[in-house]
This record gives C-alpha cells, sequence and structure tokens, in this order.
C-alpha cells in the first residue's frame, strides 16, 4: 500500500488537477473510485504522515508543499471529505492568503470545528472505535464483538488485510493526531464559493453544512446524497457524487 504524502491516482490527461485531502485515517485511497468521473483531468489525493505534525496550520504547510511541486501557480481545485473537508478548506484559506487562485473547494459531509479540542473521556473506548472504523474502511467482513479491544481488532485486521499490525496501529495513532489538530482549529474564511455534499442518512441534531456560511466569502451550494456518512466513497453514493463533482469542476468559472 503507498503511504507517500503525496499519491497520484491518475497524472496523465489534461486541465487543472484536482487534489483531495485523505479523512480522518489518513489514507487517500478511498478517492481511487472518484476517477472514472473525473474526465481527463489529473487527479492526485494527500495522506497523513504516520507522525503528523502537531497543529493544522503545519499540516497545511506541508500539504501546500506537496501540492505547489506539482502546480506551482495553480489555479488550485481542492477537495475533502470528512476531516479532509476541514483540511482542504484550511489550504484554500492559505493559498489565497499567500495570492493564489483557488478556482475549486468541495467539501464531502464535513463540517466546521468551534477550535475547542476536548480531550475525550475515554480514552481507550476512543481507540477502539477508530479501530473498527479502520477495519470498516478496509473491507473486513468481521462484525463487532462486545469482548473486542483495540489489539484484538487490529490483530485480526491485519490477518485478514496482510497489513502489518504496527503500520494498523499507527493509523489509528494518526486519525487521532488528526482530530486533535483539525478541532484545535478555527477555521478561516475562504473567498469564494463552496460545494458541500451531505450525506442524509446521518442525523447530526442542529449541526448543518450551514455553518460554514461563517466561514465563507461566497455561496454555500449544499448537496444531499441517499447515504451514509462512512458508505460516500463507497460504489453507489460514489455513482452520484461523481458526476456531481465533475459538472462542478467542469463550470467555467472553476476552471
Amino acid at each position: 500500500m503507498d503511504t507517500d504524502v503525496l499519491l497520484p491516482l491518475r497524472t496523465t490527461g489534461s486541465g487543472v488537477p484536482l487534489f483531495c485531502v485523505h479523512p480522518l485515517l489518513g489514507l487517500g485511497w478511498c478517492y481511487t473510485g472518484l476517477v472514472p468521473y473525473l474526465g481527463r483531468r489529473p487527479v492526485y489525493c494527500l495522506q497523513a504522515r504516520r507522525r503528523p505534525v502537531g497543529d493544522l496550520a503545519a499540516m497545511v504547510a506541508d500539504y501546500l508543499t506537496q501540492v505547489r511541486a506539482v502546480c506551482p501557480d495553480g489555479p488550485y481545485q481542492l477537495m475533502g471529505w470528512s476531516a479532509g473537508g476541514s483540511i482542504a478548506h484550511a489550504m484554500a484559506c492559505e493559498l489565497q492568503r499567500r495570492g493564489a487562485r483557488v478556482g475549486f473547494l468541495a467539501l464531502l459531509d464535513s463540517f466546521p470545528s468551534t477550535g475547542e479540542y476536548v480531550r475525550p473521556a475515554d480514552p481507550e473506548g476512543d481507540r477502539l472505535d477508530l479501530a473498527r472504523t479502520l477495519a470498516q474502511d478496509l473491507g473486513t467482513r468481521r462484525g463487532p464483538d462486545p469482548g473486542d479491544d483495540t489489539t484484538l481488532v487490529l490483530r485480526r485486521l491485519a490477518g485478514d488485510s496482510g497489513l502489518s499490525e504496527r503500520f494498523l496501529t499507527e493509523l489509528v495513532d494518526t486519525a487521532l493526531r488528526t482530530r486533535a489538530a483539525v478541532r484545535g482549529s478555527l477555521p478561516g474564511v475562504f473567498r469564494g464559493d463552496v460545494l458541500h455534499l451531505e450525506a442524509a442518512r446521518e442525523s447530526r441534531g442542529t449541526l448543518t453544512p450551514r455553518a460554514w456560511e461563517r466561514h465563507l466569502d461566497g455561496r454555500l451550494e449544499v448537496r444531499r446524497v441517499d447515504c451514509r456518512h462512512v458508505d460516500m466513497m463507497r460504489p453507489g453514493p460514489l455513482s452520484v457524487i461523481g458526476p456531481i463533482l465533475a459538472a462542478g469542476l467542469d463550470t467555467p468559472a472553476h476552471r
């Protein structure tokens, strides 16, 4: 499994590249299924370092170094799912602060942080939840066992996936550090339009995509997708999400 920070999904083709920012667990392979929907443009994804930098600003600076090695001058097209949406938004704000043009920003079921990170009351339970999420993301068919602990989940997943238990443990640790970095940073203001794709089968109380409106100077377009958050990169939801993203990317104002 390729774990480079900048992972090319398609380097050939024409047009402005799309950069997809990893979700919480740090891997970008989940975006592979998007590529057939995105025309001939190059597609890259950003993956978390196994030892992420300490705060969101440093993470953004690191990722922009990777992006600008491929695309020095822009315009830039960015998207991110879940925590990746918050990181993509922060990258877009920093690019604008540096005087670069951001032509497209899409957030997939991502919601802005309040800037206050509260440590979980049950750290081990939190690690176990992330381990189970990782197992689901990697396609394991085993259901959760009430007697599981994090070590058992990752050990079984290592046997099922062929990945090392050490690597899987690092992914969980990466997710914890990434979440702390994202939640501990208050979003800036992006000057431009934002496309938000919301997982319609989730219930979040009063939290809605409109929470992003205070963090942008432009229009927020919200599209609802009939799926759960965890299923957004699966074939069914992708058959809806892919064409929506492609249409947004092909809008002349976003090129």
